[in-house]
C-alpha cells in the first residue's frame, strides 16, 4: 500500500470519528463552600429532598454542542441531576434530613447550552418549591446563565461548554439556597 491510500484511509476513519460525534455524562458537582457557609450562617434547618422533574420532554437528559452530546449521569436525567446536586450541598452542611417536617422539591424548566464558534452560552432554570407539614410556604422560579468564549477548535469549544453548562448546576442551587425569601421560609 503506498503513501497516498494510507493517507486516505486515516482521512476517512478521521473523518468518521468526527462525524460520529461524541458522548459524555455531566460531572458530578462537588460541594460548594459558599453554599456551606450560607446554609450554616443563616441557620437554615435541616431538611428532606423529594422528586426533580423535567417540566417537559423537551429538556430531556442531553445537550448538545456541535456534533458531541452531553448526557445526565447514570441514566438520570437533568432534573434528578439538580436534584443531587441540591443533596451534595444539604449534605456537606449537615442540613439534610430525610425525617425533616421541611421538604425542598423541584421542577426543570430550563436546560440550554449552545455556540456559534465565537462564542457560547447556558442557561438553566427551575421552579423550587418549600413544604413543611405537606403544605407549601414557598414556590419560586430561579435562572442563572454564563456567557463564554466558544473557540474555532471543536475539541476545545466542546470541552467549555460543557464545563460552563456543568457549573450552572452549582450557581442555581446556590441562588435558591441563600436566597432570603427561602431562608425565611425554611426558618417559618
Amino acid at each position: 500500500m503506498g503513501r497516498f491510500p494510507r493517507f486516505r484511509a486515516a482521512l476517512l476513519v478521521l473523518g468518521c470519528v468526527t462525524a460520529s460525534g461524541c458522548t459524555s455524562a455531566i460531572d458530578e458537582v462537588p460541594p460548594s463552600l459558599e453554599t456551606m457557609r450560607v446554609l450554616r450562617d443563616q441557620g437554615v434547618p435541616p431538611m428532606a429532598l423529594g422528586a426533580f422533574t423535567p417540566a417537559s420532554r423537551d429538556i430531556g437528559r442531553a445537550i448538545q454542542i456541535r456534533l458531541s452530546v452531553l448526557h445526565a449521569p447514570k441514566g438520570r436525567t437533568f432534573a434528578e441531576f439538580l436534584g443531587a446536586t441540591f443533596e451534595t450541598e444539604l449534605k456537606a452542611a449537615g442540613k439534610l434530613d430525610p425525617a425533616s417536617p421541611l421538604r425542598l422539591d423541584g421542577v426543570l424548566t430550563e436546560s440550554r447550552a449552545s455556540e456559534d464558534f465565537k462564542k457560547g452560552g447556558g442557561s438553566l432554570g427551575a421552579r423550587i418549591s418549600l413544604w413543611r407539614n405537606g403544605k407549601l410556604v414557598l414556590a419560586k422560579d430561579y435562572r442563572v446563565d454564563a456567557k463564554w468564549h466558544s473557540d474555532f477548535i471543536g475539541a476545545l469549544a466542546i470541552e467549555e461548554a460543557f464545563l460552563q453548562y456543568n457549573a450552572l448546576y452549582a450557581q442555581l442551587v446556590r441562588k435558591a439556597l441563600s436566597d432570603p425569601a427561602l431562608i425565611a421560609a425554611a426558618k417559618g
